[in-house]
């Protein structure tokens, strides 16, 4: 084989390998450790989620330092009870004895002022009672917080399913099925997105498992696409180009477009990876080791073996012809045994 037709079989499938696995990781990595910060309704959506958000700067509480005095003073429980018991003896010596003849010493004790001596007297004790939690609104969240650039997926899919109303208080049709807005699902389709990016961007990088993770980052992107730009222009849009396609003040414009542009182009990779496989600079080539013969290692087709031709049938043979000096007898039609 020539040496630009190895090129042409190991290096493309090489470097689109490359361009994805470097896209997807850094991507992937960008989710779980960046941070973004919103306010208001996006705010309260992601508190419904169920997302905890991070406290740029977290109030710690120091202990409590108590100065305990040089020379303390002694003990003054004894000196109280002291007080109490003279003090109880003198209002009992104050308090005149209750007269026998007396009919107002034996009427019964107003019920009310009974029990508010009754609750005077006794100690109070407080119950904690559960409260339930409200959904959050806007209003709640009045100054900004951060967290994870992972979750502005969870973000995406909420307002997908529900989009809300309106200008004119009339509902928005949405993208995606009502299913992926239920309670933590965009949460879980957030991380599935993220460690789908991380863990096929590497497999693309060393090569392993090749066209399973280009066929999943394809359908990451394919979602991202209809999410972002194609379900928009299609479903809530009126001014659509062709119908699919967001329109623009400046459509001739390259950056309009060029998100969605990236998007179509990330596409077009992995299903192009996914068909052309791994190449021989891959894991997969080492292990799914592939047979001498094979063209795509080799740049030559398997021999074919030659067809014989075709015989053609023999002639009839013709009558003989018995000339005008032919003295031998002619052959019988019918000869009897």
């Amino acid at each position: 084989m020539r040496c630009r037709d190895h090129i042409a079989l190991t290096l493309p499938s090489f470097l689109l390998r490359l361009t994805l696995a470097l896209t997807f990781l850094w991507a992937g990595t960008a989710k779980l450790v960046g941070t973004s910060t919103t306010d208001g309704d996006n705010a309260a959506r992601l508190a419904n989620l169920g997302v905890t958000f991070i406290q740029e700067n977290p109030i710690v509480l120091e202990p409590e330092t108590i100065d305990e005095p040089i020379n303390p003073l002694p003990d003054a429980e004894p000196i109280l009870d002291e007080l109490d018991a003279q003090s109880e003896s003198e209002i009992q010596a104050d308090e005149p004895a209750a007269d026998p003849s007396d009919p107002s010493a034996s009427l019964p004790m107003d019920p009310m002022l009974e029990q508010q001596t009754n609750a005077n007297s006794h100690q109070v004790s407080f119950r904690n009672i559960a409260q339930t939690t409200a959904p959050a609104v806007g209003s709640d969240f009045p100054e900004p917080v951060t967290y994870r650039n992972l979750y502005n997926i969870a973000l995406l899919l909420d307002r997908a399913c529900s989009p809300g109303l309106t200008e004119d208080s009339q509902p928005i049709t949405p993208i995606v099925p009502s299913w992926m807005g239920q309670g933590r699902v965009p949460v879980i389709a957030a991380w599935a997105t993220a460690i789908t990016e991380l863990v096929c961007g590497a497999f693309l990088l060393i090569g392993f498992l090749t066209r399973f993770s280009a066929l999943s980052l394809c359908i990451v992107m394919l979602v991202a696409m209809w999410t972002t730009h194609i379900g928009p222009a299609a479903l809530q849009s009126t001014d659509a180009i062709l119908g699919f396609i967001p329109n623009t003040p400046d459509p001739w414009n390259p950056a309009s477009y060029s998100i969605l542009l990236w998007q179509l182009a990330i596409v077009t990779m992995t299903l192009s990876v996914a068909l052309l496989g791994a190449g021989p600079l891959s894991l997969d080539r080492m292990i799914f080791r592939p047979g001498r013969r094979d063209p795509y290692v080799s740049g030559e087709s398997r021999p074919v073996q030659p067809k014989a031709p075709k015989q053609k049938p023999e002639a009839p043979a013709k009558p003989h012809e018995r000339g005008e000096f032919d003295r031998s007898p002619p052959p019988q039609q019918n000869p009897t045994p």
